[in-house]
């Protein structure tokens, strides 16, 4: 799926407009098979069909999470 694709899908998913009308957990339940859709289409799959990180993803030069994960190691 491109992602002119995944932008229609994303366009037939309703907004909520007020939060006491919609929950996010009734958006997910309601959207349940577009979001998987859209999720599906931005994963990458290698060749024996294991989900992985691109060598090229931003994502990967992510110090965050490390920091994040060594301050909770010291508590």
């Amino acid at each position: 799926m491109d992602k002119k694709s995944n932008r229609e899908e994303t366009d037939k998913m309703p907004i909520p407009q007020k939060k006491e009308e919609t929950t996010f957990a009734d958006f997910v339940r309601q959207n349940k098979e577009t979001l998987y859709k859209i999720a599906k289409s931005n994963t990458v799959v290698n060749e024996s069909g294991l989900t992985v990180i691109p060598k090229d993803d931003p994502w990967r030069d992510e110090t965050e999470w490390d920091e994040m994960y060594e301050d909770l190691k010291k508590k």
